[in-house]
């Protein structure tokens, strides 16, 4: 009988059958590679070879924290920037923040649809006249860290920057969501609820990552120790059991809640799962929502004016001399000063919120004149325009004045080409945050009461770098950071004044 390609590859050995195997990858690898370099819809986009042909480009950036960085790069190495056309197409939101509960509450909400009628419900949450109602609790908490400064804050070691705001931010969140009291700052301890949050942060970039290497699950629970995975259903529970108790206490809360639009005291009580969940879930995103951002504007705002003296002291200059006492300090009149506000605005370019760049699905349109295929991710580079020098002048320095009318006496020239109107930070459109208007009340009263009690110093001998240190998975790591809080007398205050 004569021998046949067939036959031959029934007498193969394993390690034939290896090779072979081998071969087929290869050159499976090869075609694949070159159809998306030179074939593929989206192969005119220039941009980083190893992210066209691979997610190991996008893995690898995510899971040294360094994801915004690198796309800020890319986009300087390869000259992309912005659209200048408006598209009428709605892009849907994607999957990257969905930790399979089942429901997406609101931030992480899919459905176009469902969004709007959740945020319409939460709406009255965030009026101006629920704002208000919630300042005497919003005082309550600030005073309660001035109170522990006074006491800890001017030490020769000073305090340890991130665990103290953040300890206020939550303390704020988790009381302004549903009415939970945390008393972090009055224990000067992390509840178990803040310490379960981050560990959930670095879980929550390996979850998504690993939405695009399906086949690869499993190995993540190789890699990332046992207290980070346990992390995620511990804040589930620990949220869970939140609401239940909320639930519970309708119409007997100390103050107005978030929570009171979703469960109102007059309501049903949710008694099927999926009703629960979604409560749940919403509950739960409005309590994180509240906390990360403000804690970032807290933590980075104190550390740039640490670094800008003379950026402090007219920031100094326009608070005291605005309230000759502490308790005049209030939202109303902090409305006016366009400086605390300045500053505050460039915190937020600074410190990026949203910095993994909100991805989204396009239905099949033209973005800038160019057609992107339907299902393609594409996402926004709100980091790299914030520190670009195509849009700001000093794009790395903290220089509120940028952010000041030309009528201000303390407007600069040199940054009137900077592209201010491009900047939003809350987002824009029906996605744009519900809670801006409580979060600018919110950081203005902090900073406000800080500046007028406080000088502030970094602790010197820290090998600190912002840029260098700082890393961003699912929320922003910030690293340790040593400030002292020196009490100012009235006499140093009319020297201020006297500026």
């Amino acid at each position: 009988m004569g021998v046949t390609p067939f036959s031959l590859l029934f007498d193969l050995s394993k390690m034939g059958w290896a090779y072979v195997m081998l071969c087929l990858v290869v050159v499976y690898a090869c075609v694949r590679c070159a159809y998306h370099l030179l074939f593929h819809p989206l192969a005119k986009y220039p941009g980083p070879k190893l992210a066209a042909v691979s997610n190991a480009w996008y893995a690898y950036h995510w899971i040294t924290g360094r994801y915004p960085w690198a796309i800020e790069q890319a986009l300087q190495e390869y000259d992309i920037h912005g659209s200048h056309i408006r598209n009428k197409e709605l892009f849907v939101k994607t999957n990257f923040q969905d930790i399979g509960a089942g429901d997406g509450g609101i931030s992480w909400e899919k459905d176009p649809v469902r969004h709007r009628e959740v945020s319409k419900r939460l709406s009255p949450a965030f009026s101006a006249k629920s704002i208000k109602a919630k300042e005497s609790t919003l005082q309550k908490h600030v005073d309660l860290f001035i109170d522990r400064m006074r006491t800890y804050g001017g030490q020769s070691r000073g305090v340890e920057l991130k665990t103290w705001t953040d300890w206020l931010a939550l303390d704020i969140a988790a009381d302004l969501a549903y009415n939970r009291q945390l008393h972090q700052v009055k224990l000067m301890n992390s509840s178990e609820l803040l310490d379960s949050i981050n560990g959930v942060n670095f879980f929550g970039t390996m979850n998504q990552i690993m939405k695009k290497f399906p086949l690869l699950t499993p190995l993540m629970f190789l890699v990332i120790p046992v207290s980070v995975i346990r992390s995620l259903p511990r804040v589930l529970a620990l949220n869970s059991k939140e609401v239940q108790a909320r639930i519970e206490r309708r119409g007997k809360t100390e103050h107005l809640d978030y929570f009171e639009q979703l469960c109102p005291e007059d309501g049903v009580v949710p008694t099927d799962k999926k009703h629960r969940a979604h409560l749940e879930q919403v509950a739960g995103q409005l309590m994180l929502a509240g906390f990360d951002p403000i804690a970032n504007q807290f933590y980075s705002t104190i550390y740039f004016l640490t670094q800008e003296p003379q950026v402090f002291s007219l920031l100094k200059k326009e608070i005291r001399d605005t309230f000759k006492n502490y308790d005049d300090i209030n939202p109303d009149g902090l409305a006016p000063l366009r400086f605390l506000h300045a500053c505050l605005q460039e915190t937020l370019r600074l410190h990026t919120n949203a910095s993994f760049g909100m991805p989204r699905i396009s239905p099949g349109a033209k973005v800038d004149g160019t057609y992107v295929p339907k299902g393609v991710v594409c996402q926004i580079a709100n980091f790299a325009a914030a520190h670009s020098p195509r849009y700001f002048k000093e794009p790395r320095r903290y220089q509120p004045q940028r952010w000041l009318p030309p009528t201000h006496a303390h407007y600069d020239e040199a940054f009137r080409h900077d592209h201010l109107k491009g900047f939003w930070p809350f987002s824009q459109g029906p996605r744009m945050c519900p809670g801006r208007e409580s979060a600018w009340v919110q950081t203005k009263l902090f900073i406000a009461k800080v500046v007028w009690s406080f000088d502030l110093e970094m602790v010197p001998g820290q090998d600190y770098d912002w840029e260098r240190d700082m890393k961003h998975y699912s929320m922003w790591q910030k690293p340790e950071l040593f400030v002292k809080f020196i009490p100012v007398d009235g006499e140093k205050r009319r020297e201020v004044s006297g500026l």
